[in-house]
């Protein structure tokens, strides 16, 4: 079975879809399906086909420029084609891109992939070939790209996922509340919920002592601190992530509670600006992008995880999901798809979005009951290991597959 995998970024490049699709190409490789991943070239290179490049599981997270071999053994493909255009994460693929879908059984499109989605939604009703997307976001912007996107998603969208035979989601939660809503009530025969993975081999509950110890020290973070931890992009793109947010809940924190702050991009000098400006600097440490190698440790150091994303761009979670399976609770913002991630009460504490008061209690009441971030941490790894599973994942995307492959189009 030949599955063309189409992804506005792939590794090195940073940002959530491109990772996730290269975990679930990765994946299939592994089970001996001939996947590709395609995506534009990135500036300064020619396209070419790509054996084993690097992989990061989070979003800015992580410094992509060593391979990881979390997803195992087999190489998978990443073949990059140049663009006539491309604008952030919006590109129009050319070069080979109608003969690479030709030789493909199955087309599998993430989105949004603003100017080719419809290149591609159009090509595969032209030439009937079975096609499916992961609706993974809604795209945000200031007001002009913001105008933007709600045009395109009346004018070209709606054909975009009706050219599709299967729409997979993170979450039916996030998915009724986004913009496709209105298919997902007239077409709920074709809308799977598919939650991402978390790699259990990688990410797991604290062990050794000394590897917190080591990490803390590495990075000049006090053993004895209570430390709340942040991991995300830091770019324009990630604007929604809610570092502010943190930062303004440090200042009502005690004098012992630290903040470990893992990615980095062309906001985190204004960042490190707003904690010197509140007098937090010296209690909040900004580590930059770390080696997939190091994410877990990174994880089993902190007490809690906060995710306080500010908007509906957040739609899952992956962040979330891994410091669950490390065994710590995390709060989160209540946002559509990120409450099944984070489960308010059982596995940890949402607060309302962009609600830094809200936030630095939420904190304080972890850190002042010992049991309770216990308890949290321990339901929050069950439910890591029950609900985010990548063979599922890949099983759910196979079994589609194989009914595509052998019934009419």
């Amino acid at each position: 079975m030949n599955v063309i995998h189409f992804s506005c970024v792939a590794p090195p490049e940073t940002g959530g879809i491109g990772q996730s699709a290269y975990e679930i190409v990765a994946r299939l490789n592994k089970r001996g399906v001939d996947a590709t991943l395609c995506a534009p070239v990135m500036k300064g290179s020619k396209g070419t086909r790509q054996s084993g490049v690097g992989y990061a599981s989070d979003q800015n997270g992580v410094d992509p420029g060593r391979r990881d071999q979390g997803a195992g053994p087999s190489a998978s493909h990443i073949t990059r084609l140049p663009a006539f255009i491309r604008y952030g994460n919006a590109a129009a693929l050319g070069g080979s891109m109608h003969s690479i879908m030709n030789e493909a059984d199955i087309i599998h499109l993430h989105y949004p992939f603003f100017g080719t989605a419809e290149k591609v939604a159009q090509y595969c009703q032209w030439k009937r070939k079975p096609f499916v997307m992961t609706f993974h976001m809604d795209a945000t912007g200031g007001f002009f790209l913001q105008t933007l996107f709600d045009m395109y998603r009346l004018l070209a969208q709606p054909a975009i996922l009706l050219a599709s035979r299967a729409v997979f989601v993170s979450s039916l939660d996030y998915a009724t509340q986004s913009s496709i809503a209105s298919f997902v009530r007239s077409h709920p025969d074709r809308v799977i919920e598919n939650p991402f993975g978390v790699d259990t081999e990688r990410f797991y509950p604290r062990t050794d002592p000394h590897e917190s110890r080591a990490f803390r020290h590495a990075h000049g973070i006090p053993e004895q601190a209570s430390l709340v931890g942040f991991v995300g992009g830091m770019d324009m793109a990630h604007a929604f992530k809610g570092i502010p947010v943190l930062l303004e809940a440090m200042k009502a924190l005690s004098t012992d509670v630290h903040a470990l702050l893992v990615g980095d991009g062309n906001r985190r000098v204004i960042y490190e600006a707003k904690a010197r400006e509140l007098g937090v600097a010296s209690r909040c440490h900004f580590v930059g992008r770390l080696m997939p190698e190091d994410l877990g440790p990174a994880y089993r150091s902190m007490d809690m995880l906060v995710f306080p994303s500010t908007n509906g761009a957040e739609a899952f979670g992956l962040v979330a999901a891994e410091a669950a399976a490390c065994g710590i609770p995390v709060i989160a913002s209540n946002l559509h798809g990120v409450r099944t991630v984070v489960l308010d009460g059982e596995t940890g504490i949402l607060t309302p979005p962009g609600d830094a008061d809200a936030l630095g209690r939420a904190i304080s009441r972890l850190f002042a009951d010992a049991n309770l971030c216990r308890r949290y941490g321990d339901a929050a790894l069950r439910h890591a290991r029950e609900h985010f599973n990548w063979d599922r994942h890949v099983d759910s995307l196979l079994s589609v597959y194989r009914s595509l492959c052998v019934s009419p189009s």
